[in-house]
């Protein structure tokens, strides 16, 4: 394993995404995604500038990097919340949470393509491991309580997922403060889809509020130190490691769906079992 900061940002990272998650489940049972990623992604945005104004973080010289970065806040979090989000509310936490572990499949082909990035033959089986860990937990039994076909939310939100990666990671270095680059990013994703809420779904915005205000606020929290942790991750590593490294994630939130919502959410053996061989796959990317 490579100890490293990257690796210590994106164990940070993966631990309050699974967090985030969970409250994104609760969130989504009142509210739309829509209306809960608007109101998540403006705590978010409230944090990570308070972090900033606190730090005396300074914004680097204009340039193109804003773009990259904006680019990337647009992909991750922006619309990768938004479909996740439906993937929760369309087959469950504990199921939507691994599916997304395939992105590091995306983010390795891309990095491989764009970024000339060259992994080891065992990080790329690492990769492959992910996607056995995605079949494994699509497989077996659905009783009805949900449809396979949805299972293509999640996978979604991966390829968006792998997308952001390489968007931030183009951008990133050019700034010297992760906290700066993950508010901008951040920001970006608050107005796509803060304008598509408030002029298509204003009429959501008060009743969504008053039901589900708490768990979307704390997802938002979540979110915020997640996506500082994320950046600084991607400042310091490769993208083919750290979204690897990030799908640990979907490990944590199947723990905590197993301890909280084992008979809501119909959770079996392979589901476990899928988000373990996710997990080996990123050991094995992270190998040295």
């Amino acid at each position: 394993m490579i100890l490293d900061a990257a690796l210590f940002f994106a164990l940070a990272a993966a631990v309050l995404f699974a967090v985030a998650d969970m409250a994104a489940r609760a969130g989504v049972q009142h509210a739309s995604p829509f209306v809960g990623s608007t109101f998540s992604r403006a705590t978010a945005v409230t944090v990570l500038i308070l972090l900033a104004l606190l730090s005396g973080a300074e914004f680097p010289p204009s340039g193109m990097h804003y773009l990259w970065v904006a680019a990337g806040g647009i992909c991750t979090p922006g619309l990768f919340t938004l479909l996740f989000m439906f993937g929760i509310a369309k087959i469950g936490v504990s199921r939507a949470a691994p599916i997304k572990g395939c992105s590091p499949v995306f983010a390795a082909a891309l990095a491989i393509a764009f970024l000339g990035e060259q992994p080891r033959w065992y990080g790329l089986l690492g990769v492959t491991l992910v996607v056995g860990g995605i079949v494994l937990i699509s497989s077996g039994k659905t009783r009805g309580r949900w449809r396979r076909i949805d299972a293509l939310w999640p996978v979604a939100a991966a390829v968006v997922s792998a997308l952001g990666a390489v968007l931030w990671r183009k951008g990133l270095p050019h700034f010297p403060d992760a906290t700066v680059g993950a508010a901008v990013g951040m920001t970006a994703a608050l107005l796509m889809v803060g304008s598509y809420t408030v002029l298509f779904l204003r009429g959501e915005l008060k009743e969504g509020f008053r039901r589900a205000w708490m768990p979307f606020m704390f997802m938002g929290l979540a979110s915020s130190l997640a996506h500082y942790f994320y950046a600084g991750a991607l400042q310091r590593g490769e993208v083919y490691r750290v979204p690897s490294l990030i799908q640990i994630s979907p490990l944590i939130t199947v723990i905590l769906a197993l301890l909280f919502l084992r008979r809501v959410e119909f959770i079996t053996w392979n589901i476990p079992a899928g988000a373990v061989v996710t997990v080996a796959g990123a050991v094995l990317v992270n190998l040295k």
